[in-house]
C-alpha cells in the first residue's frame, strides 16, 4: 500500500471520529466548545483526608480536561535474526516518555483520550578504536583541550570529521555491532464512556479507538583497519592510513495501523488511587528496509599525535531496498498507584508491558557480506517500570 492511500485512509478514520464526536453532542449544529467544561486550573490547591473521604468514587474520578506525563524505563527483547550467538532471550533497558491528554464530559459521562509514547533502546556490543593521530591541538593555545580546532571565523572547523570528537578530547570510532537498537513511538486516539461505580466504589471505563505505531529498528555492523594495526592492508603505502568500514548498516521501518480495544479501571482509597488498564490492538504493518554500505579512507602525514590529514574520502553504495507487509496483533497493559497531593495534582507509579503477537521486521534483510537477516513475522515484548504525575485526576 502506498504512502498516500495510508494517510487517505486514516483521514477517513479521522473524518468519522470527528462526526461521531458531533453527533454525541445534545445539538448537532453546535460543536462542545473546550471551555464549556468551566476548567479549574487550582491544581495546587491544599485537598484534606476529611475531603476525600466525604467525596464519592465518582467525584473522585478525572471530569472536563485532564493530562497526565510519565517517564518509562522499559526493557525490551532482542530481534529475531540469523545469528546463533546474539542472545533472543535477553532484554535492553531503554528509555521513553508518555503523554495523555483527553476530557470526559460530567453529565454524559463520556469523552476522549489521546496518547502518546515515545521509547528508545540502544545496546551493542562495541570497543573504542584510537584513531592514529588520537588528538589534535586546538589552533588556539588558550582553547581548552577538548575543543575542536579553530581554522574559520565564528569558531566552526573546516572539517568536523578532521577535529576530536564532541564531548572528548581524543579522537577515536566506536568499532562493533549492533545488538538492540530501535524507536518506538504510538499514537492513540480512543473513545472512552464512565460506567456506574461498583458497591465498593472501583469504576470501569471501557474504550474503542485508533492506534498508529512506528518501529525504526537498526541493524549495522563495522570494522576498522590501519597500516600500523593488524590486519595489514593488502597493498603498502607511503604514507599512513585508516579505513573504517560500515560494512552493514540495515535499517528497518514498520508503520502499524489499526484498531484497539480496551478498558480502564481504577479504585479510590483515601489518597490513593489504583488504576490498570488494557489494551487489544491489531492492524496492517507496512514493512521497509534500507541497506547501505559506507567506507570511510583517512589518511595522515605522520602517526603522532597532532598528525594532520592530508586526504580524506567517503564512499557509499547504492543503498538496497526491500518492502513487506504483515497482519500484527498484541496487547498494552498497565498497572498504577497514584498518591494524590493537592486538590487536582498528584503523583503516580506502576508498571507496563507491552508485547507484539506477530508482524514486526527486525534485523532488516541481510547482504551477501555476512550480515544476517531478520525475521519478517517476529514478536516484540517490553517491559518495565513508570513514574509520573497527572492533572484533575
Amino acid at each position: 500500500m502506498s504512502v498516500r492511500k495510508l494517510a487517505s485512509g486514516v483521514l477517513a478514520a479521522l473524518a468519522l471520529l470527528g462526526g461521531a464526536a458531533i453527533v454525541d453532542a445534545k445539538d448537532p449544529i453546535n460543536v462542545v466548545d473546550p471551555f464549556e467544561f468551566d476548567p479549574d486550573f487550582r491544581w495546587f490547591e491544599p485537598v484534606y483526608d476529611l475531603d476525600l473521604l466525604d467525596m464519592k468514587p465518582e467525584k473522585r474520578a478525572s471530569t472536563g480536561w485532564f493530562a497526565t506525563y510519565d517517564r518509562l524505563n522499559l526493557y525490551a527483547g532482542r530481534p529475531d535474526i540469523d545469528k546463533p550467538d546474539l542472545g533472543e532471550n535477553r532484554l535492553d533497558g531503554g528509555w521513553g516518555n508518555r503523554y495523555q491528554v483527553g476530557f470526559m464530559l460530567p453529565g454524559e459521562k463520556h469523552g476522549w483520550l489521546f496518547n502518546w509514547t515515545k521509547l528508545n533502546v540502544f545496546a551493542a556490543d562495541t570497543v573504542v578504536q584510537e584513531r592514529l593521530n588520537r588528538y589534535i591541538e586546538p589552533a588556539d593555545g588558550d582553547d581548552p583541550p577538548d575543543y575542536p580546532p579553530l581554522t574559520q571565523p565564528f569558531g566552526f572547523p573546516v572539517r568536523l570529521s578532521e577535529a576530536n570528537n564532541l564531548g572528548s578530547n581524543f579522537r577515536f570510532y566506536n568499532v562493533g555491532e549492533t545488538t538492540n537498537v530501535f524507536q518506538y513511538q504510538s499514537y492513540e486516539l480512543n473513545k472512552t464512556w464512565r460506567m456506574t461505580p461498583y458497591h465498593y466504589g472501583g469504576i470501569v471505563e471501557p474504550l474503542v479507538g485508533l492506534r498508529y505505531m512506528k518501529l525504526r529498528d537498526v541493524n549495522a555492523f563495522n570494522s576498522y583497519n590501519s597500516s600500523i594495526y593488524p590486519p595489514p592492508p593488502p597493498d603498502p603505502v607511503a604514507e599512513p592510513f585508516e579505513e573504517f568500514l560500515n560494512t552493514q548498516k540495515d535499517i528497518t521501518l514498520n508503520e502499524m495501523f489499526g484498531g484497539q480495544l480496551g478498558f480502564r479501571y481504577f479504585k479510590p482509597h483515601n489518597r490513593y488511587v489504583l488504576s490498570t488498564d488494557f489494551r487489544a490492538f491489531f492492524g496492517g504493518n507496512w514493512q521497509s528496509s534500507k541497506f547501505q554500505r559506507i567506507q570511510e579512507y583517512t589518511q595522515y602525514d605522520d602517526t603522532g599525535v597532532g598528525a594532520e590529514v592530508i586526504n580524506m574520502s567517503v564512499t557509499e553504495d547504492p543503498a538496497i531496498y526491500a518492502k513487506n507487509s504483515e497482519f500484527y496483533y498484541g496487547y498494552d497493559v498497565r498497572a498504577e498507584l497514584s498518591y494524590q497531593l493537592t486538590r487536582m495534582f498528584s503523583v503516580r507509579a506502576g508498571m507496563q508491558a507491552i508485547q507484539f503477537g506477530r508482524g514486526l521486521w527486525r534485523g532488516g534483510q541481510g547482504n551477501q557480506q555476512g550480515l544476517a537477516g531478520g525475521d519478517k513475522d517476529q514478536g516484540l515484548f517490553m517491559f518495565g517500570a513508570t513514574f509520573g504525575m497527572n492533572f484533575n485526576h
